[in-house]
């Protein structure tokens, strides 16, 4: 199989060894999946019957994901694929899956499994097909801020824009905040799965980051670079007071040099408070 598959074996080995070297994925947190091409899909007999979701999901009718099982270690992937990963497919309504090949030799797909296949479900629709990847991780910097400070959707955008300018290049509509939920809940799934049709990143309070993208390097690099501005932010904190930060007009200007167009309401929010 992996040889049959090489560039998405290859492509999921890469992703969590970078998370685990990390240091984003302790023992068996955290979890990815990805939405398969037609021609991506394995020719063989299901290992299973079918399973319910426990929520329908119709615009994902028959498509197949290629997801980390629960309980699996990320950092061991690259030594044994198919013992932690595994492909499903969904049934026409998209209301239960079986699974196709991986998870050996009796393993399951993630526990978050609702909240990836309720965000595939909402980013198809919202980036026109384009959007195929999703992570969830346990960035450490991203968790900090959410004990540190209180936070909303604008106020932690506006802070990862100042705090390191590429951020406003790279997600100019900004990052979502979700309050506490219980992982794994169909609560948190929706309410991921709606942020994330808004914004291609969204911060779980206590808990970790979720990251979405064409492709798994694109989900990643976007995490990657909210993980250090938000690093930076609490380096700069601790030398006990933050002088200077980028204004709103320097924000809008690389924004526009970059031809990107930010979330207004956001650039608006006030950030000072985080400064002193």
């Amino acid at each position: 199989m992996q040889e049959q598959f090489p560039s998405i074996i290859q492509s999921i080995m890469k992703t969590s060894q970078d998370m685990w070297q990390k240091g984003w994925a302790e023992a068996n947190g955290g979890n990815i999946s990805l939405r398969l091409e037609k021609e991506q899909v394995p020719v063989c007999s299901p290992k299973s019957d079918w399973i319910p979701l426990g929520c329908s999901l119709p615009e994902l009718s028959k498509e197949c994901f290629l997801v980390t099982g629960t309980g699996r270690y990320l950092r061991n992937i690259a030594l044994f694929p198919w013992k932690n990963i595994g492909i499903i497919e969904l049934d026409e309504t998209a209301s239960g899956y079986r699974i196709l090949e991986g998870f050996e030799p009796t393993g399951k797909p993630t526990s978050e499994l609702a909240a990836h296949l309720m965000t595939h479900a909402s980013i198809k629709k919202a980036y026109n097909n384009s959007k195929r990847a999703v992570i969830h991780t346990h960035a450490p910097s991203l968790i900090a801020l959410t004990y540190a400070l209180t936070l909303d959707s604008a106020l932690l955008s506006k802070l990862l824009w100042q705090c390191h300018v590429e951020c406003i290049v790279g997600f100019p509509s900004g990052i979502e905040f979700i309050p506490w939920m219980m992982a794994g809940s169909k609560d948190i799934g929706e309410a991921t799965a709606m942020a994330l049709a808004r914004r291609p990143l969204a911060v779980w309070q206590f808990h970790g980051v979720f990251g979405t993208g064409r492709n798994l390097d694109e989900a990643f690099g976007l995490i990657d670079m909210a993980e250090k501005a938000a690093s930076i932010f609490l380096l700069a904190k601790s030398t006990g007071c933050i002088r200077h930060a980028p204004t709103v007009e320097q924000l809008r200007s690389i924004a526009e040099n970059f031809k990107g167009v930010p979330e207004e309401s956001f650039l608006n929010a006030d950030t000072t408070a985080f400064f002193r």
